[in-house]
């Protein structure tokens, strides 16, 4: 079974790969640092199972989850880490269908435990972040938005451009898209229409 682990710092990788190391015979562990590397070891020899870092130097966990998925229909088991509870991360993994969300302040104990759940074709998710998903309700993400992003979105509702948002909050049109793109990210959303129609039900007429 060929193991691969993916992250930007090699201690985090080796610490990984320490604890599971025994936990099952004839296993092969790969290490990658970024999406570009774990995509070319998977394309050149599949893997079984791939331990990826949310946020990689080349950029997101669930962009390296989709291109591995778009690449055939019996792809590896991805179990995702995170270094900080988020519920709309959370929230895409399950869409995504990913086997195992970990956090990585998680102890050894309870990563054994969580691989060898994996392992027999379950799934593990911490039940906090499961309870406070099923708890979580759209107005309750409206807390994670800074103030300035509250601003945007409320722009947002009125179906401005990027360039008349910035006119109106006084900010240039660059600024405008990166607050745009941080709600996106913060409120599990793919593309403007979403946003805009989030938008118009909070603060539409």
């Amino acid at each position: 079974m060929r193991v691969l682990i993916v992250d930007n710092q090699p201690l985090v990788r080796k610490g990984i790969l320490q604890v599971l190391f025994s936990e099952r015979e004839n296993q092969q562990f790969i290490e990658a640092s970024g999406i570009a590397e774990a995509s070319t070891i998977h394309k050149n020899n599949p893997v079984d199972i791939i331990f990826v870092e949310l946020d990689l130097s080349d950029g997101s966990g669930f962009d390296l989850i989709n291109n591995i998925k778009a690449m055939g229909e019996n792809g590896p088991k991805f179990i995702l880490m995170a270094s900080s509870i988020s519920i709309f991360e959370f929230r895409r993994a399950k869409e995504l269908d990913v086997e195992g969300y970990i956090l990585k302040e998680t102890d050894a104990d309870d990563l054994k435990y969580a691989y060898g759940l994996i392992l027999r074709g379950e799934k593990y998710y911490p039940p906090k972040l499961v309870e406070k998903a099923l708890n979580m309700n759209d107005k309750d993400a409206m807390c994670l938005l800074t103030d300035r992003e509250m601003d945007v979105l409320v722009e947002l509702s009125k179906g401005l451009t990027n360039s008349q948002i910035g006119d109106n909050l006084y900010i240039s049109e660059g600024t405008t898209k990166k607050h745009i793109s941080n709600i996106l990210s913060k409120l599990n959303m793919s593309n403007r229409m979403e946003v805009l129609l989030y938008a118009n039900s909070i603060y539409g007429k």
